[in-house]
């Protein structure tokens, strides 16, 4: 892998409705090769899963994680666009290539991203007193949640909170294992590209809850169309699941390769 410095990229502005074209780019890459990126994600996904055993990190290891682990979806989703075959072990590219340089960065970046989450959570906090932080965790279940207005004010002010985080975390982990920036430095790009294209995400982030909502309504109605079986549910959500997750993956793709130029 050839990296780049920071000099030698620009970050365009882009219109609007940008943000729908890599909605359905998404789509479009994970037609090129569907077997091998589902198969991919779902091998992210399982480690995430199992990194909650890790010994003094627990439910934070996903969060520590997800930088190294989503350089590697890319990898093996920039594969798939160039008409290449994507293979697992692209999963850990950024453990392996260029001698193994930027997994400790991007280690520091996961660090980041999990300080992040806990500190909005505690915000939320005050909000519900800690209802949402104890959902998050895993402390009980989501059918085990008290519903009341307390807890939505409390996703209110989670949301708000992190958004800035998620602006700068969103291309920061392929500024540090493909342009080598800094950690601190790829997170004020992040986030300048993606103000700078506030417009697209906006409908980028609409058109993928659209979908979302098309989908559940759609399982909502075959499953009264059988009968409520639990069995159809769970036959239907988890493969429709796995389908969109990797079409959002691929979709990240798209939104780097347009916003950020590179030689």
């Amino acid at each position: 892998m050839t990296a780049t410095s920071p000099a030698a990229m620009r970050i365009r502005t882009l219109a609007a409705l940008t943000g729908w074209r890599w909605v359905a780019d998404g789509f479009r890459v994970l037609r090129r090769q569907p077997i091998a990126l589902l198969a991919i994600t779902f091998l992210n996904l399982l480690a995430l899963s199992v990194s909650v055993l890790i010994p003094l990190m627990g439910s934070i290891a996903p969060l520590v994680l997800t930088p190294a682990l989503m350089v590697g979806l890319m990898h093996a989703v920039r594969a798939a666009d160039r008409g290449q075959m994507p293979t697992p072990l692209m999963l850990l590219a950024a453990f392996r290539e260029d001698g193994g340089r930027a997994w400790r960065p991007l280690l520091v970046l996961g660090a980041f991203n999990a300080l992040s989450t806990i500190g909005a959570l505690a915000l939320a906090a005050v909000a519900d007193g800690g209802t949402l932080m104890r959902l998050a965790t895993g402390q009980f279940g989501a059918d085990e949640t008290p519903v009341d207005g307390t807890l939505m004010v409390a996703a209110i002010v989670f949301m708000l909170a992190y958004l800035p985080v998620q602006m700068a975390m969103w291309y920061a982990p392929l500024f540090i294992a493909w342009q080598r920036t800094p950690v601190a430095q790829a997170l004020f790009f992040s986030l300048v590209a993606v103000w700078r294209n506030r417009r697209a995400f906006v409908v980028y982030g609409l058109g993928w809850f659209g979908i979302a909502l098309a989908g559940s309504m759609a399982i909502r109605l075959l499953q009264l169309a059988f009968g409520g079986s639990p069995v159809l549910l769970s036959m239907l959500l988890s493969p429709l699941s796995l389908l969109l997750i990797t079409a959002v993956y691929c979709s990240f793709w798209a939104t780097w390769r347009d916003v950020i130029e590179t030689p």
